[in-house]
């Protein structure tokens, strides 16, 4: 009787035994997965970049990640090449550097494409420019017969990895950075930032509204070269004219991209306006994003042109 006991109680035991190391089973793996949602990514609070695929999906950067996919994207476009280029330069770049402009990396690589300069690719202070970089890779991606190639293949053709499997796993979101900078669709970019620093100097740019906005002009200029249209500095403004809708969207997008770097505070385009002021994050994403222009323009101000893209660094909440 008291074996039978004995063997219940034991039996108990295990039983008890294997429910709690479920529970720390079902424990570690939601650790696991929602470490694997933010690792690498803003937290809540943190300034964030949101861009929406054509299917509806959400990819957060950081304003320096979504800044560098920038410059990617458009050098793409000044070069004349297609939709299809960009989503693998911006795959391998994801993939080498995470978008970010490292200066390290296997053996002598550096910069976003993790080029080396053994091999030929420029010094490590050209490498370390993103503008360079990019140029470099576009130069050699032009060789290859990337049409035909998926985007691991054409990565693969231009990097030449010793771990060639990983670019494709970036595609979806390459592919949704590339609508945003190169105005496939409308308002697909916002971001979250922190309040424009106002003081007589600052390390992220030029201090007065008038400097920002040249530095803004100069930026797409340099970024986009010739594609988008006219563009020009009215005051505290920077003004594209765009040769069409994607042009115009291109140099919205680009403009919250890049709006942490220059101070910018507004954007206008086509009936809308992105408002830093009001931009806040949630877990998962950037809200509330464009809005429309008429509803936040002050009655006694005129809203922009539609056919404008107005890209302000004045301090006003009011739409200019």
């Amino acid at each position: 009787m008291s074996s039978t006991s004995s063997g219940r109680r034991r039996h108990a035991a295990l039983h008890l035994f294997l429910i709690i190391l479920l529970i720390c089973a079902a424990i570690a793996a939601a650790l696991y997965v929602g470490f694997s949602l933010v690792a690498g990514k803003p937290t809540v609070g943190d300034p964030r970049c949101t861009v929406v695929s054509a299917e509806g999906a959400k990819y957060t950067f950081t304003p320096e990640q979504t800044r560098n996919a920038s410059i990617v994207s458009a050098e793409a476009l000044a070069r004349d090449l297609d939709h299809r280029a960009s989503v693998i330069a911006l795959a391998t770049a994801q993939q080498e550097s995470e978008l970010v402009n490292i200066n390290y990396g296997d053996r002598d690589s550096v910069g976003l494409f993790q080029q080396r300069p053994s091999q030929g690719w420029g010094t490590v202070e050209e490498i370390m420019d993103p503008h360079y970089a990019t140029v470099a890779f576009y130069n050699h991606l032009e060789h290859v017969e990337y049409h035909s190639m998926s985007v691991t293949q054409a990565a693969q053709a231009v990097q030449q990895s010793g771990v060639p499997d990983g670019y494709a796993k970036h595609e979806a979101s390459s592919a949704a950075l590339t609508d945003a900078f190169h105005g496939t669709r409308p308002a697909l970019l916002n971001c979250v930032l922190d309040p424009v620093d106002t003081s007589p100097s600052t390390a992220d740019g030029p201090a007065s509204p008038a400097a920002r906005a040249d530095e803004a002009v100069v930026g797409l200029t340099r970024d986009y070269g010739d594609t988008l249209g006219a563009v020009r500095t009215d005051g505290e403004s920077a003004v594209v004219e765009p040769d069409d809708s994607p042009a115009g969207w291109a140099a919205a997008h680009w403009a919250v991209a890049n709006a942490e770097r220059l101070g910018i505070t507004l954007v206008s385009y086509d009936g809308r306006t992105w408002d830093r002021d009001r931009q806040t994050s949630t877990r998962f994403s950037a809200v509330p994003g464009w809005e429309s222009t008429a509803e936040l323009t002050a009655q006694d101000r005129a809203a922009p042109p539609s056919p404008q893209v107005v890209i302000s660094t004045a301090t006003s909440q009011d739409p200019v």
